[in-house]
């Protein structure tokens, strides 16, 4: 019959498929559609909150502290709403994406730390946690979600945004068990040896470690299970002896005011590796102390990953390159450049054939990032084809990525200048501010009369009726 609801008359586990796809926000919205979509949101087994929903299109539109705190609170409150309604339905995935954070909640008050008890009792499979606090540095993660045994996925990032902050986040839960964990994200903490003893012990499958922008305590990674592990942008002041004998996929980022080196060993399972040589250009010093031994533990690798950025990254190549092992399996080398810097230059040229004679099995190499319109870059690279052709190599150009793009990398050496003065005791200026021209949600300080609003508006939320009536509640889901 023309003009029939033919989406409604579907089964309720076909309808909460299809809203499983949209953001939690929209899926409630769709309660008032129709009597008989009044409750289907509340099935739905994927929650998805961000705080941006809750932001208009243009951020810049705000114009006073107070509209921010509204919009904060509406989003918090939400979320307390969504959570009681659901009860003890099930919940898959859990993603909170919590940005801008303006209000400082009192220590061990944060929402997220009533949000998750809840949801851990509703056996999620994969949690994503991404916040960034204001300047408040509380005890956000709660030690329920390292003993929940269904979890197979956590991504857990808590980057504070006080710009004088020494302090890091330590994990250190009493116990952890996650029998069926197998991928592991965790960024802004740090890290420390008890925490990664509990973690290897306490995860007995886990199979994918990525470390973003940690403070590394630790002097060793080891676990018998892992295939693949990267470090993006960590801090780590003594050298880390990296043994995993199952480990096949190796990423890691390393910087050139790194003061210490990682040593890799036991890696005979390693099939690919992938090395980003970063340069923080607004650090004068430079230390290089990463080790020349760094491709040591490597060699066993079928495909190599060279990725440079800033003017010093070949500087940075050429020191790893001091000791050049045997590639004996090495199949496939592709080089990267960015900002600055090229891998088709006549020393990178004279790098690479370093490596080609030390890689007796080697088929092909790809460079990534060549202008097509750059002469000299093109008469280079036919030099180094009319090189490696002589070794029966094959060189191609490629204008596609190995790490991502530029801008991810600015953002990670953005944010380790941001772990090394915090833990050099430095501040981003002399005025202990954020960068000029930048908003107040952007980064900028607040004065101390509103951080005491903050806490004291804080302080009346939780001490506040929790309990909302039956017309609230319909004004609240509309």
């Amino acid at each position: 019959m023309a003009g029939a609801d033919r989406i409604s008359g579907l089964h309720d586990s076909i309808l909460t498929h299809i809203l499983s796809f949209l953001p939690t926000k929209d899926a409630v919205c769709t309660r008032g559609l129709s009597k008989r979509w009044r409750n289907v949101w509340a099935s739905v087994t994927v929650l998805s909150f961000d705080s941006v929903d809750f932001w208009p299109d243009d951020i810049s539109s705000f114009s006073f502290r107070s509209e921010m705190l509204e919009r904060q609170d509406k989003f918090v409150k939400f979320i307390d709403t969504v959570l009681a309604a659901r009860q003890v339905q099930q919940v898959d995935r859990f993603r909170l994406a919590w940005k801008y954070q303006v209000r400082n909640y009192p220590p061990h008050g944060h929402p997220v730390r009533r949000w998750i008890p809840i949801v851990v009792q509703q056996l999620p499979r994969v949690l994503s946690i991404l916040l960034q606090p204001r300047l408040d540095r509380v005890d956000i993660i709660p030690e329920p979600i390292f003993t929940c045994s269904s979890l197979e996925e956590i991504k857990l990032q808590v980057k504070n945004r006080a710009d004088h902050s020494i302090w890091h986040d330590r994990l250190n839960p009493m116990v952890v068990t996650l029998p069926h964990l197998r991928k592991l994200n965790l960024g802004h903490f740090r890290i420390e040896a008890e925490f990664m003893d509990k973690l290897f012990l306490g995860c007995p499958i886990l199979e994918e470690v990525e470390l973003y922008s940690c403070w590394l305590d630790i002097s060793q990674i080891s676990c018998g299970n892992l295939r693949s592990l990267v470090i993006n942008g960590c801090y780590h002041s003594r050298a880390i002896e990296v043994s995993i004998p199952s480990l096949q996929n190796l990423k890691v980022t390393v910087m050139c005011s790194q003061p210490a080196r990682f040593v890799f060993k036991n890696m005979s399972s390693l099939v690919k590796a992938s090395i980003c040589l970063l340069d923080l250009n607004d650090v004068d010093f430079v230390i290089f102390d990463f080790g020349a031994e760094i491709l040591a533990g490597l060699s066993g690798v079928t495909t190599l990953d060279i990725v440079l950025c800033g003017w010093r990254a070949e500087d940075m190549l050429k020191h790893i390159l001091w000791t050049c092992p045997h590639f004996e399996n090495l199949k496939f080398m592709n080089f990267e450049s960015f900002d600055g810097c090229t891998p088709c230059t006549t020393d990178c040229i004279d790098m690479v054939d370093r490596l080609v004679q030390h890689s007796s099995a080697l088929k092909g190499v790809t460079v990534y990032g060549c202008q097509g319109d750059d002469d000299d870059e093109i008469d280079l690279l036919e030099e180094l084809r009319k090189l490696l052709g002589e070794y029966g190599i094959l060189v191609e150009r490629h204008q596609g990525s190995i790490y991502g793009s530029l801008n991810e990398l600015k953002e990670l050496a953005h944010e380790h200048m941001h772990l090394l003065q915090s833990i050099l005791w430095e501040p981003l200026d002399e005025d202990g501010e954020g960068e000029e021209g930048e908003a107040w949600w952007e980064g900028g300080a607040i004065s101390e009369e509103e951080e005491e609003e903050g806490e004291d508006e804080a302080e009346e939320m939780e001490d506040g009726d929790e309990n909302i009536d039956e017309e609230e509640e319909d004004d609240e889901w509309k």
